[in-house]
């Protein structure tokens, strides 16, 4: 194939289907376009790997691995993933498109921001972060680079371009570069240690630090300076560039920040919290232009080596350095907030009075984290888990909870896991691996020195397709290192699977006969994504395509096959679809102007919805209305156009009006 460069891409359409309009931003590995979606008609962004990383297997996988994580998320303050692919040697994500600037852009427009604007900022990055977390998500590149602010003021976090899923093997020991932004390295992600949700925490701590002071906490020459810095040095107070900060806020932003991870806050519903509880002491402050000699972009790195050299002062030597650098009035107010945090700390972790539901905590103790995880969760209850070493309790299972099981909570309230990391001894205790699948099997495993044996197969109307029935040694069973553990997984019959997949294809709607847009639209209802689509014509006019056939991929991709009417065919012969035309309109003269009023009343629910109108006529396509509306409102729209003038109303990316003026 010939290959696509990147400084050509401009007019170029991708797969037939994303055209490219123009170059918006340009990152460590991608370039990222704004295109139109010929198929559906809307305009998109186009992340495109550098031609440079094309041939480099490990860009290649992080890069598609963007795509593969972002997928699984979907949040009002996370950027959607619509589709990913290649072609013509490009590698490309298909996301949503974001009008708007980044954060980074807005501090350096604004300079440090108010209090309550940064800790409001810093709610809505939360929010997105918990939704990743809970989907097994770490993002490994927060700042404000990663981002956006949209002109309606949402916020959005992009790019999860370095994203790693929690405890998998992407990090393996033979892949030891650091990937990532090092002004907002977390000292673990510096030295190449392991990551999880804390890694987040840190540079989501870095981040509220620069939004209230308008500098990031450590600089230098270079990218290895600064990520030393990280590692090594303390944290310049950010009291001492904005004095305006709540003691409060701060020991949140330098709590975030901790050096060791277990003594950061271990989630980020803790931080968030904790940071609600600071809100009473916020006074408003304008801004200051912010200091930011360098702006290194995300890059790989070789991991550090520190060494522990560090002397730290015992307790009360830290305690009498800070009583002789603050007055008596500061220490009184620390000392009564301090109290006040902890009261309210107490009051909302033990009330959680806010919720209306009440839920009764299961019992998860003796069961695998993994598992335990699963079982709160689908009781709406938010888990926090501490490993600690035990000599008797095998590797990864749950030795205490609290709350205890049986008692009752309200919805969403965290519970406390204290888990099994095994010990370090010749012998080790075998884990359960009952309901795992064979991989995580073999992960928990190696992680304590034991292996898989051999492996037998049988139906079971228990446990799921694939998950492990049974295993020999059983558990709790304390082994030497080395030991192989037989286990028996689950396989389904042919029969069972063919009745499972009778099933998925009964709920696929038959879209044969129906305009284009209106089946994707549906298939995308049912919970279904459109594939490829044969007969598609770039030249054509897509509303004029109608579906003939369509097929089942596997079970959540439909490929479609389309024709086009012939040339001679009346245009308001009707479709069905609810699409206006008419005769006159394809009879008039070119250049006739059109008129019309568009109607629209949104439906009643989320309280914030997207509304977006789009004109089509002879002049091209462009975005007429692009607001965010509560749900319930009427919406009066006066629209114009050149000859023959097309209106699409879009309301969350879901087509809901399509019709001729």
């Amino acid at each position: 194939m010939k290959v696509v460069e990147n400084l050509k891409m401009i007019g170029h359409i991708l797969d037939n289907r994303y055209k490219i309009l123009e170059k918006v931003g340009v990152g460590g590995m991608a370039i990222v376009y704004k295109a139109q979606d010929i198929l559906l008609d809307r305009i998109v962004a186009v992340k495109v790997l550098h031609s440079k990383y094309g041939n480099d297997h490990d860009f290649v996988v992080r890069f598609r691995q963007e795509a593969q994580a972002a997928a699984k998320l979907s949040h009002p303050n996370i950027v959607n993933i619509y589709d990913v692919g290649y072609d013509e040697n490009v590698h490309y994500i298909v996301m949503e498109y974001v009008r708007g600037e980044t954060l980074k852009e807005y501090i350096e427009k604004h300079g440090h921001l108010p209090i309550n604007t940064s800790i409001q900022i810093t709610f809505d990055i939360g929010e997105a972060l918990e939704n990743a977390h809970k989907n097994g998500i770490v993002h490994c590149d927060i700042k404000p680079h990663n981002i956006l602010v949209t002109e309606t003021g949402r916020i959005k976090v992009a790019d999860f371009g370095i994203a790693r899923a929690i405890n998998s093997s992407v990090g393996n020991k033979d892949d030891h570069a650091v990937l990532g932004s090092v002004h907002y390295f977390s000292p673990e992600q510096a030295s190449g240690g392991p990551v999880d949700e804390r890694t987040d925490i840190y540079s989501l701590g870095v981040v509220m630090y620069e939004m209230m002071t308008g500098v990031v906490p450590f600089e230098g020459d270079t990218a290895i300076s600064v990520a030393l810095q990280h590692v090594q040095d303390d944290i310049p107070l950010p009291t001492k560039y904005n004095r305006r900060i709540p003691r409060l806020v701060e020991q949140c932003i330098l709590k975030a920040m901790a050096k060791n991870p277990d003594d950061r806050f271990q989630s980020i519903g803790e931080m968030m919290s904790e940071l609600r509880l600071s809100q009473g002491f916020v006074n408003t402050n304008k801004g200051a232009m912010p200091i930011i000699k360098n702006n290194f972009a995300t890059q790989k790195l070789p991991p550090l080596k520190i060494e522990e050299e560090k002397k730290k002062k015992n307790l009360f030597s830290r305690l009498m350095d800070w009583t002789s650098s603050h007055s008596q009035k500061t220490i009184i107010i620390g000392m009564l907030g301090i109290f006040l945090v902890a009261f309210m700390w107490a009051f909302f972790s033990f009330g959680n009075f806010w919720s209306t539901e009440n839920i009764t905590v299961p019992d998860v103790t003796g069961k695998q984290v993994e598992i335990a995880k699963e079982i709160l969760s689908k009781k709406h209850l938010d888990v926090s888990v501490k490993e600690v070493e035990s000599s008797e309790v095998p590797v990864g299972e749950v030795i205490s909870q609290t709350p205890s099981g049986g008692a009752v909570v309200k919805e969403n309230r965290t519970i406390y896991l204290t888990v099994s990391k095994g010990n370090k001894g010749s012998e080790v205790l075998i884990p359960d691996l009952r309901d795992l699948t064979l991989d995580e099997a073999k992960k928990k495993l190696k992680e304590i020195g034991l292996k898989i044996g051999s492996v037998h197969y049988t139906e079971s109307d228990t446990y799921a397709d694939g998950k492990i029935v049974s295993q020999n040694p059983s558990s709790p069973q304390k082994v030497a290192k080395g030991t192989a553990i037989d286990v028996v997984v689950c396989r389904k019959s042919d029969s069972s699977k063919n009745k499972n997949t009778a099933k998925t294809d009964a709920n696929v709607p038959n879209t044969s006969g129906m305009p284009l847009d209106a089946a994707v639209q549906a298939l995308e209802n049912a919970g279904y994504s459109v594939g490829n689509v044969a007969n598609l014509d770039s030249s054509k006019d897509n509303g004029q395509a109608k579906v003939t056939g369509q097929s089942v991929r596997d079970d959540k991709t439909v490929d479609l096959t389309v024709e086009y009417p012939a040339a001679d065919a009346s245009d308001s012969s009707g479709s069905g679809s609810g699409t206006a035309d008419s005769n006159a309109n394809n009879q008039e003269p070119a250049g006739t102007p059109h008129y019309g009023t568009v109607n629209i009343s949104v439906p009643s629910g989320a309280s914030s919805q997207h509304v977006q109108i789009v004109v089509n006529d002879d002049n091209g396509s462009r975005v007429v209305y692009d607001r965010n509306q509560s749900g319930g409102d009427s919406i009066t729209k006066n629209v114009s156009g050149t000859g023959r003038t097309r209106v699409k109303v879009y309301i969350n990316n879901s087509l809901v009006q399509d019709q001729y003026i």
